[in-house]
């Protein structure tokens, strides 16, 4: 008797204790979305979890800026509050690692082609979240770029303790890059150099010009988002465009920015007035391209393969100041005037790819749907970028200088020592040749 109330007692316990267990067990299941930080500029990610008896099986989409990809997900493991899980598309494999933390989820992720990592990251995803568009990520414009927020715009030395030139940032042409988004890094950078940053705000006049020694244009477009088809329209007026071109010869230093499509045609009408053929297209060099990255737009000029001049701008003022090393990712070729100097060489295996279609960017898209290859192709080719090409230039026309670039980033991922240098050399250099041609 006291045996059978015992196993009563036993199995009312156990049927007690069992749904307080099941209780208390956390559930992953369902959609979990946010951000993908990537070296190439943030994503939306969402990762829908789901088990299947003792299993987890996953299905995920990234939004990127060619569209929505649907990668193929494989070896799905949670362990207490640690997931990992490794996600497939074009060849690349994405293994990712994460913590949940109530309705977070946060974690890392490297992804690798064969044996080669090309790639690492951050994500931070919500349950039940949205996954964050391209344009949130951006802050309204189309592109896969941020600034980075860890870089280091320290400078050791200053330029100038005080008194400094007097720099307008433009801001009033649709411009991809702004003092406080894309280019805060390169804004602050000069800033510690002790240079006085002013954005500009209106249209180019004699009078809005007046009183700055360099004039900065950053990627301006035609449209107020870049992948309008109105943004390779003229960025400028031609009465700007004359302003601007007087106000450089009467002793004014320009910096003009124009990256791949469409900033090239966008800035050609100004560029143009300098003698500056802007090719308005995309260029690749798969012999000169960074291997770490496998992309054939990321470009190489280093000292070893001849593509970097010697030149004030890469000599520096000193041995700290040497560059040896520049890459630049995803620009235009350029044509410079007679008497330019190319300092940034493309080689003779540089090509020009035009920009894609709104028909190639649907149908990348549409591919990318399907789990195919999701870049974008255009559909026909220009050839050659030539010989000797730069891809960054410098000139005088009066008494002023001039510096045309093909790019010139400051985004996530690109936070080099060298570029530091680069930009700080290419700006005292640049600087003191117009104060010397001024007679000042």
């Amino acid at each position: 008797m006291n045996r059978h109330v015992a196993l009563t007692f036993c199995l009312f316990l156990a049927l007690a204790i069992s749904p307080l267990t099941s209780a208390q067990a956390p559930d992953f299941a369902g959609s979990w979305a946010g951000v993908m930080n990537r070296p190439a500029g943030p994503a939306g990610l969402e990762i829908m979890l789901a088990r299947d008896d003792e299993t987890w099986k996953a299905t995920m989409k990234m939004r990127v800026p060619a569209g929505e990809l649907t990668p193929t997900v494989e070896e799905v493991k949670i362990n207490g509050s640690e997931v990992t899980l490794r996600a497939v598309i074009n060849g690349v494999a994405i293994h990712f690692t994460g913590k949940f933390a109530g309705d977070e989820l946060k974690g890392t992720f490297e992804s690798f082609r064969g044996e080669a990592k090309v790639g690492n990251g951050t994500f931070a995803l919500t349950r039940g979240g949205q996954m964050a568009s391209v344009q949130q990520a951006q802050g309204g414009q189309g592109g896969g770029q941020m600034a980075d927020p860890d870089f280091d715009a320290g400078v050791a030395k200053p330029a100038y303790p005080k008194n400094g030139p007097k720099v307008l940032f433009d801001e009033a042409h649709n411009n991809f890059h702004t003092t406080s988004g894309r280019y805060k890094p390169f804004a602050d950078l000069i800033t510690n150099d002790g240079y006085q940053i002013t954005p500009n705000k209106q249209k180019f006049s004699a009078e809005a010009l007046k009183g700055y020694d360099i004039l900065v244009i950053s990627n301006a477009l035609g449209a107020p988002r870049m992948n309008q088809p109105e943004a390779s329209n003229p960025a400028f007026t031609d009465q700007e465009c004359d302003v601007v071109r007087d106000w450089v010869k009467g002793g004014g230093a320009l910096l003009l920015i124009a990256d791949h499509a469409p900033m090239g045609a966008a800035n050609k009408i100004l560029a143009q007035r300098f003698g500056v053929d802007m090719r308005s297209s995309f260029t690749n060099d798969s012999v000169n391209s960074d291997k770490e990255t496998g992309n054939n737009s990321f470009l190489v000029y280093s000292r070893e393969n001849g593509l970097l001049i010697d030149h004030p701008i890469t000599k520096g003022r000193d041995a700290n100041e040497r560059i040896n090393r520049v890459i630049a990712f995803t620009g235009q070729s350029l044509k410079g005037p007679v008497g330019s100097v190319a300092f940034l060489r493309l080689a003779d295996t540089a090509t020009d790819v035009p920009a894609p279609s709104q028909a190639d960017i649907q149908a990348a898209i549409e591919k990318a749907r399907q789990g195919g290859q999701s870049q974008v192709q255009p559909s026909g080719c220009d050839g050659g970028a030539g010989p000797g090409s730069p891809a960054g230039c410098n000139f005088r026309r009066g008494s002023g200088p001039g510096n045309c670039f093909r790019t010139w980033q400051g985004s996530r991922g690109c936070a080099r020592r060298s570029r530091d240098a680069f930009r700080a050399n290419d700006w005292t250099w640049w600087y003191e040749v117009r104060h010397e041609s001024s007679g000042n």
